[in-house]
């Protein structure tokens, strides 16, 4: 090869190199967004998502009217005093039907609440019971939460937080390991030392067998009749 024919080379190669830069650059400028492979969702997307669930309940109600009406005229055949119904007649049978089939739902999860606080937690459209997590996690959480009462104690004459919505303790450490994270229930006005009051104890939903924490510091794995006997003080000291 002689130097005419390099330098003819050189020239093509850097016409292909300047080419190729160009190239990428329009695709860069091209690009809206980069994801790095995660998921993103727009305001479109929600409103693709929320219209999706509207069509589908819609496509039930008209699913459930047209199955109301045929079975309405059909006991109406056998029996003329009952008037047939019409679609718009049987629309709003049905609307009204499931808007009170929702209201007895909620009535009911309002009661169960009622009854078991703390017990469920939402998950969607309804609710699976609150599980609570092994013994040895429960058993350290609380240990923390003592390190931080018995801390707080000891700067302050010896009396424990007046309420648990205090800055000085972590509102983490009054979270029991549940899934819900449900709160732990706390006794005020105690003082360090008082061996025979509990300080806190673990809430209802998890079991008769409830950890509590005395005003001396031990932990001690109580019932929920001693719990309550020991709150009113009917077991002697």
């Amino acid at each position: 090869m002689n130097f005419h024919e390099a330098m003819t080379a050189l020239t093509a190669g850097g016409r292909a190199w300047r080419v190729s830069l160009f190239v990428v650059a329009i695709a860069a400028l091209g690009v809206g967004q980069a994801n790095a492979g995660m998921t993103v969702y727009d305001l479109n997307d929600v409103i693709r998502l929320r219209l999706q669930e509207i069509s589908f309940f819609g496509f039930i109600l008209v699913v459930s009217t047209v199955g109301v009406r045929l079975l309405w005229n059909y006991l109406a055949s056998d029996f003329p005093a009952m008037p047939r119904l019409t679609f718009l007649k049987a629309f709003c049978v049905t609307a009204l039907l499931g808007i009170l089939m929702l209201l007895l739902l909620i009535m009911i999860s309002g009661a169960r609440e009622l009854l078991t606080p703390g017990a469920w937690h939402r998950q969607g459209s309804h609710y699976r019971p609150n599980e609570a997590a092994s013994h040895e996690t429960r058993l350290q959480s609380l240990e923390s939460l003592r390190s931080a009462l018995l801390q707080y104690a000891h700067d302050h004459q010896e009396k424990f937080p007046p309420h648990e919505f205090g800055h000085e303790i972590p509102a983490k450490l009054w979270e029991a390991p549940d899934r819900d994270g449900t709160r732990y229930l706390y006794f005020s006005g105690r003082s360090l030392g008082d061996s025979n009051a509990p300080v806190v104890c673990e809430p209802r939903n998890f079991g008769d067998s409830r950890l509590v924490l005395f005003g001396d510091g031990r932990i001690e794995t109580l019932s929920t009749m001693n719990l309550q006997q020991l709150i009113s003080g009917s077991v002697p000291k």
